[in-house]
């Protein structure tokens, strides 16, 4: 038996994730003390809220919102900058939801932290896109003396302070140069620490992460606070502690796992395994502990263990994830699957093994990335090709299925090879780098008029920033190179285009598989079903629909169905409805598609994933 510990969020632990090569985006919000999306969003998701609680409450005008916890971003400077200032507070007009409000600005009775005046450390979990080489700054404000909190009125700017309270400037190239700043990488957080002043009651921080000019991009969020010795509601928050602290156990073992640091009044604890097998069992379905024990296995396994705390008035589930590894691979700690499921490339395209060390540095197997060709770029060959070349040039990572002798050998299928390092490893994660082969043309400037769809927000070109994103004529603004790199059907949009104009980077995860394109008809467009991330409860899943005609469609429907029970409860990019079968209408955007332009919607659901057809008059 042996064990090792790995970055693994508690909430978050994918597998290897299949990336572009061009930009990428980070997300995160506060976790300790607790803000309003930690507590509703990342602990306690929409389905999982009792009905009458705060969580139920603020999900009830925007379900699928609740899902984009770690999603309350824009691309500017702030509140220090912006002019004038948003309508709403806490959610700081997020891009995600167009500027409306979130979850989280509605005025209900949120749970809240108690405080006092004096030292305060704030955590920003950033698991979601753990970037640390552009953070730039943290900011907080809060209400001023005398603020009165109103169950039933919106916060208002008027009632914080003018200025922040705390400021702090982070520089990744001189991580300690802040004390008050302390990045902690192998968790994919932040810990800062601020001086709250004196305050009486009940009260609001309002808080801000800021990414550099490379991105501008900036996250929101608020804390409810208890100043005093305040008895406000307490918020139910499970957690759970490991001993030992692992994220792989190698062969039989037992993992001992406590509620203890939950928190909430007079709880009761519930839980669960995943997979349903005699390998794996617990010594006590309720209670504070519980004992996870391990039978060898012939194959790695993702093993879950779930807990769901609850009281009279909430409840809370969380869950950690434990990589379990036969004994025959004793001398190699997995990095998960290469890829859980398939997918095809064009020729020209280039791949690469991104693996990141425990430091955060970037290290891309092989030095010159493998180069598809038409032979090469099928779902079940270019894993070979790709392990192969990785594992001629090093020793210490290798591609492929470990054998009953412990060795790692690649083997053609599209999901079955994984990447594996020689134990102890350095790397903490590992991700597949695309970079499609049409990625390096470049479409002409835009003309009078142009803006970019960035992910269905429609956002000002730079006249003069180059790349990245740019602060210009006291707005927040993209530049054209960075626009057009952006996957299908997001980039460019000309004034006399009516879609827009980008770049064919990859942009799909890892787990893509079944994919499956409608047929029959006489239509105008292809529509494809792809899953791109699926679990043992659930999957991510995402329709490409493919203008083939020579004009565009307008309004467009498409319908699919599963055999299972299946039910939908997230979606963006598209009106989502229905209850299997599903049916989507395009909305903002992607209502109109251009001839030869594309879109794609996605969406989450709960149940087995599976290959499906995709149908509406517009399919061909």
């Amino acid at each position: 038996m042996r064990y090792s510990k790995s970055f693994c969020s508690k909430l978050l632990c994918s597998s290897i994730a299949l990336l572009t090569s061009t930009g990428a985006l980070a997300h995160g919000l506060m976790s300790e003390p607790a803000a309003r999306n930690w507590i509703c969003g990342a602990v306690t998701k929409p389905d999982q809220a009792q009905p009458g609680s705060a969580c139920a409450q603020a999900f009830a005008n925007d379900m699928n919102g609740g899902y984009q916890f770690m999603s309350v971003l824009t691309h500017d400077v702030g509140r220090a900058g912006v002019d004038p200032l948003p309508t709403n507070v806490c959610g700081f007009d997020s891009e995600t939801w167009n500027g409306g409000a979130t979850p989280w600005d509605a005025p209900i009775d949120w749970p809240t932290n108690s405080m006092s005046a004096g030292e305060q450390t704030i955590t920003w979990d950033i698991s979601w896109g753990p970037h640390f080489d552009d953070t730039e700054e943290f900011r907080y404000w809060i209400t001023k003396p005398g603020f009165q909190y109103t169950v039933g009125e919106a916060l208002t700017w008027d009632d914080f302070e003018s200025e922040a309270f705390c400021v702090l400037e982070y520089d990744d190239a001189n991580p300690n140069a802040n004390p008050l700043v302390v990045p902690d990488k192998g968790n994919a957080l932040f810990h800062t620490t601020c001086t709250l002043p004196e305050r009486e009651g009940r009260h609001v921080i309002y808080g801000e992460w800021g990414r550099n000019y490379f991105t501008y991009e900036r996250f929101h969020g608020c804390i409810d606070a208890q100043f005093d010795g305040g008895t406000g509601p307490l918020p139910v928050v499970a957690d759970i502690s490991l001993t030992p602290d692992v994220s792989t156990v190698t062969g039989a073992g037992q993992v001992a796992l406590s509620a203890a640091d939950s928190q909430g009044d007079n709880l009761s604890y519930q839980w669960s395994v995943s997979p349903a097998s005699a390998a794996y069992s617990l010594s006590a379905t309720s209670g504070v502990d519980t004992v996870l024990s391990l039978a060898d296995t012939q194959t790695e396994q993702a093993v879950t263990v779930s807990l769901e705390v609850s009281n009279a008035d909430n409840s809370s589930i969380t869950s950690v994830t434990i990589n379990h590894l036969p004994e025959a691979a004793s001398n190699w700690d997995s990095l998960g699957a290469l890829t859980e499921s398939a997918q095809t490339f064009n020729a020209g395209d280039s791949v690469q093994l991104r693996l990141v060390t425990e430091a955060g540095a970037d290290v891309y197997l092989p030095d010159n990335a493998l180069v598809l060709t038409e032979q090469t770029s099928a779902a079940d060959v270019w894993p070979l090709e790709l392990a192969q070349v990785v594992n001629a040039e090093n020793t210490d990572v290798r591609i492929g299925v470990v054998n009953a002798a412990g060795e790692v050998n690649p083997v053609q299928s599209a999901t079955q090879n994984r990447v594996y390092a020689q134990a102890p490893s350095q790397y903490v994660s590992a991700f597949v780098d695309v970079d499609s082969a049409s990625s390096s043309s470049s479409s002409s400037l835009p003309g009078e008029g142009s803006y970019c769809n960035w992910y269905g927000t429609p956002t000002p070109l730079c006249e003069d920033t180059q790349s990245g994103w740019g602060y210009e004529q006291g707005a927040s603004c993209v530049a054209v190179s960075t626009c057009e790199s952006q996957p299908a059907p997001y980039g460019v949009v000309n004034d006399n285009a009516s879609s827009s104009s980008s770049s064919s980077s990859s942009s799909v995860s890892s787990s893509s598989s079944s994919n499956s394109s409608s047929t029959g008809g006489e239509g105008l467009a292809t529509c494809s079903h792809v899953v791109s991330n699926s679990w043992g409860a659930g999957f991510i899943g995402e329709i490409t629909i493919e203008n083939t005609s020579g004009s565009a469609i307008e309004n467009w429907s498409v319908q699919w169905q599963y055999s299972g029970n299946v039910a939908i409860t997230n979606s963006w990019s598209a009106d989502v409805s229905g209850n299997n079968p599903f049916q989507a209408q395009g909305e903002g955007y992607s209502q109109s598609i251009g001839a030869g332009q594309s879109v794609t919607f996605g969406f989450q659901a709960s149940g087995a994933s599976e290959e499906v057809a995709v149908t509406g008059d517009i399919c061909q």
